[in-house]
């Protein structure tokens, strides 16, 4: 290959890169764009139009982006989703679903942290809007079999199996109670106005969430023994 050749070829990697960079800018505002126009004025009272007005691109650029509205309130689940099972399949001998889920959580405090405003923003808008709470539903299904099918080969069964379900049940119930906690204080004020609940740092929750992983580890490692001695 001549250096002609490598030259033109580092050009052209360059301009690609160059090209998805802004690519995700866009993306990134028009996500931030909507959450401000939601959170001020509602979901149902925002349109695709004036997103894009707002973020000076087209609607049917919003639309390539976010071809649902409702996708517009969850922009990084899909990202989100191919990193968790990402780190499950990457489980070293030995290691639970439930251990792996703490790393994994760890490893992604510090985006939920940059985020922050933005996740108290989603946080009001999905509080005030029903058809958003049923929308969030299908993302709780998906993440319960994604770990209900790690706990499974923990466990050496079936996705399908009691164990794996109510393993993978209580493990997402955890992730509830860590976004209580992850955009606390406000959110503990507003459950509980008269609490005498102190804020909560991220140290302090993840050393909750360490409590209760260390609960569903150790339910995973007895079903394991259990099932050793059965077999």
């Amino acid at each position: 290959m001549s250096a002609q050749d490598t030259t033109s070829e580092l050009d052209e990697a360059r301009e690609l890169g160059l090209r998805e960079r802004k690519k995700q800018q866009t993306r990134e505002l028009i996500a931030r764009v909507a959450m401000e126009r939601f959170d001020r004025q509602g979901f149902a009272n925002t349109t695709i139009p004036e997103i894009a007005e707002a973020a000076d691109v087209s609607p049917r650029t919003v639309s390539s982006y976010f071809p649902a509205k409702e996708d517009l309130v969850f922009p990084d689940t899909a990202e989100t989703f191919l990193r968790l099972r990402a780190r499950l399949d990457a489980r070293v001998a030995g290691e639970t679903t439930a251990e792996a889920l703490r790393a994994w959580i760890t490893a992604e405090s510090q985006r939920w942290e940059e985020h922050a405003e933005r996740a108290e923003m989603q946080r009001r808008v999905i509080a005030s809007t029903p058809s958003l709470q049923a929308y969030s539903k299908r993302f709780i299904a998906e993440g319960e079999l994604l770990v209900a099918e790690a706990i499974a080969e923990d466990l050496g069964g079936s996705p399908d199996d009691l164990e794996a379900r109510m393993a993978s049940a209580a493990t997402l119930a955890i992730f509830s109670v860590l976004n209580a906690h992850k955009t606390a204080p406000d959110a503990v004020r507003d459950q509980a106005p008269d609490s005498d609940c102190e804020p909560h740092t991220r140290e302090h929750a993840l050393e909750l969430l360490d409590r209760a992983l260390l609960f569903v580890s150790a339910g995973i490692r007895a079903l394991q023994i259990a099932r050793a001695e059965e077999a």
